[in-house]
């Protein structure tokens, strides 16, 4: 009897340490993709920030508030760096930024958070592109 009681007991704390060691690894792997989500979002957010400044640059310098912002559509300027400044706002706000380094996050909810900075980037990046080449395009007009 003594026996099965001292193999129990020792299968119980093998069970333990097993759980424990498991748990460490996961959540150091959560901590990793919490940092890596956190050091996305503030270079994001300094990306945004940067191109909302330079866009409200180039459109002041060239009085184009009222003209398209996109070729092919038509939405103006001042409507698109309205629109940018709010979602700047939202996405990279206090809060958002507490959600990732105070929250109690699952592994999950940081893929999610991650995927949606990656999405945001990409934005950003295509943006600046098409402002970019339509701006070459527009100064092109006003020279000709």
């Amino acid at each position: 009897m003594t026996m099965n009681f001292m193999l129990m007991i020792t299968t119980a704390f093998i069970m333990a340490a097993l759980f424990y060691v498991t748990n460490v690894f996961e959540d150091s792997n959560v901590y990793s993709m919490r940092k890596k989500a956190l050091k996305l979002f503030r270079k994001n957010r300094e990306n945004s920030y940067r191109f909302y400044i330079a866009l409200e640059k180039y459109i002041t310098e060239n009085n184009v508030w009222s003209y398209n912002a996109f070729e092919n559509d038509d939405i103006t300027f001042s409507e698109f760096l309205e629109a940018f400044k709010e979602k700047h706002y939202i996405e990279y706000s206090h809060e958002e930024e507490m959600k990732l380094t105070e929250a109690k996050l699952s592994r999950k909810q940081i893929e999610d958070f991650l995927i949606k900075l990656d999405y945001q980037y990409e934005f950003i990046t295509a943006v600046e592109s098409s402002i970019q080449f339509d701006a070459h395009t527009f100064k092109k007009q006003l020279t000709a």
